[in-house]
């Protein structure tokens, strides 16, 4: 069974969108895959960020603690102070504060409080004696050292210790670990003051806290922060933007619009909506009247959309009207296709009459519309030709028969009629002579001229078969010579 056109271009087109659609799914699910793995990577970054800072400031408030202790356990409290800094490496500075803030005892002799340090001390006669104060960074009046200072309040006579501590190890461990080229790390005390500021220190002016992108030279991070719980510290998280949404987009955009052409195409094919319609109601189809010749103008499904005069009359004992129906009805045994590509030059017999018929395609831009077919009759063209050939055979001296495919006398001129005696067009060869006959039968694949003795009627004769263009077998040719001495006249 043969696939109509039509089928033909809608089943490659349904496959081109299946495709799309498979594609489209497993690619907006990649790309959710890939989102999710690019924000788990982004969020184990944040929060082992986040863990050592509270590992630092966690650290840095359990030395005060145990410091405290021991300060309130021992009775020289000098020396006790003196001991703190032999706990840890970071601390630079100690400070013993009496309830009104004066200095009881420090590290260093002849200290005096700083701005930060009292307003800890005041931080803790308003939050309670119960509460660990960070003190934003500040520079240690006596080390110099950019610090961080913890207050702790003592249980007994109402005091309070202060350490100061160094940071510039926390910043260069962080540094080290958050410093790459797709991500960094800032940090920020509650005071906004740079603890970690991974670009140069000219670029800090520009940097506005709490927004989401931000541009150093020509690159651009996608920012994030969160806030340290305790200490109001803010580590900002610097992602080097990878356009991964905008790929996404585009590509999403891309494979939509690709699916959005193959189902308008689809459409197209299934309802037969083209530009045919459009193109074919631009001519004026009047003018194919005046031409002696049948024209049928189809669409390129097959219908027909004009045909002329002439071709109405050729098929007048067929239809009433060719309007609106389909090519192939009018040439069912002719293998004519909707939307053949290809010319085809065809024979038709309707009737006693027959017809020379050409069939093209019509293209426009690639794309084919319709067809034209051209139908005119062959014996207007073949009738001059004929009468010479008619003629020609009569006046030779020599008989001469065509014997048919089915083995039937279908030519025969006057000379093999009376070397014959009664002979009838149509006539079975083997009625006329039976050894003509077998002789034609065993001549049909030779190929080649043969001459034999017809015994019967004391004839000798040339039999030579006749192929078509196809080299099928199409009939035989016979070539009948007079007795010996005998002459014919006409």
């Amino acid at each position: 069974m043969k696939q109509s056109p039509q089928s033909k271009n809608m089943f490659p087109m349904f496959v081109i969108i299946s495709f799309i659609s498979v594609f489209i799914l497993f690619g907006v699910m990649e790309f959710r895959h890939t989102k999710s793995v690019l924000n788990d990577y982004e969020n184990s970054i944040q929060q082992v960020a986040i863990n050592k800072t509270n590992l630092f400031t966690e650290d840095l408030k359990a030395i005060s603690i145990s410091a405290a202790k021991k300060v309130e356990s021992e009775n020289d409290i000098d020396e006790s102070i003196a001991r703190i800094p032999s706990y840890d490496h970071r601390i630079t500075n100690v400070y013993l504060l009496d309830k009104h803030g004066n200095i009881k005892s420090s590290l260093f002799k002849n200290s005096f409080v700083d701005d930060v340090v009292n307003n800890l001390f005041r931080k803790e006669l308003e939050h309670g004696p119960s509460d660990i104060i960070t003190s934003e960074v500040h520079t240690d009046l006596d080390s110099q050292f950019k610090v961080i200072s913890i207050l702790v309040p003592l249980q007994t006579n109402d005091n309070a210790l202060v350490i100061c501590f160094r940071f510039d190890q926390y910043q260069k461990e962080m540094l080290q670990e958050f410093m790459d080229n797709n991500y960094s790390i800032a940090v920020f005390d509650k005071n906004n003051y740079p603890i970690i500021w991974p670009f140069d220190e000219a670029s800090l002016e520009d940097f506005v806290h709490l927004q989401d992108s931000y541009f150093w030279g020509n690159i651009k991070y996608n920012v994030k922060y969160t806030i340290i719980e305790k200490t109001d510290w803010k580590v900002y998280f610097f992602f080097r933007d990878n356009n991964f949404e905008t790929y996404r987009a585009i590509t999403i955009l891309l494979l939509v619009f690709a699916l959005y052409a193959c189902l308008y195409q689809l459409f197209v094919e299934f309802w037969g909506v083209n530009t045919a319609k459009t193109y074919f109601e631009n001519i004026d189809f009047a003018i194919f009247n005046q031409i002696n010749e049948g024209v049928i103008i189809a669409n390129n499904s097959g219908l027909i959309l004009f045909a002329n005069e002439a071709a109405h009359n050729i098929f007048a004992n067929r239809r009433s009207t060719l309007r609106n129906i389909k090519l192939k009805e009018l040439f069912s045994n002719v293998d004519i296709q909707d939307g053949n590509d290809k010319s085809l030059t065809l024979s038709l017999k309707f009737g006693d009459k027959l017809y020379k018929t050409i069939h093209s395609p019509i293209v426009k831009t690639n794309k084919i519309l319709g067809s034209l077919t051209v139908i005119r009759n062959s014996a207007r063209e073949d009738n001059e030709y004929v009468h010479i050939l008619d003629k020609l055979i009569e006046s030779i001296p020599q008989g001469i028969l065509f014997v048919d495919k089915n083995h039937q006398i279908s030519f025969a001129n006057l000379i093999a009629k009376y070397l014959f005696g009664n002979l009838n067009i149509g006539t079975n060869v083997g009625v006329v002579d039976p050894e003509l006959a077998e002789n034609i039968y065993s001549n049909i694949d030779s190929g080649g001229r043969k001459r034999i003795e017809l015994k019967s009627f004391g004839l000798t004769c040339d039999i030579v078969p006749v192929y078509d263009v196809d080299g099928i077998y199409d009939g035989t040719l016979v070539l009948l010579l007079p007795p010996a001495g005998e002459l014919i006249n006409n």
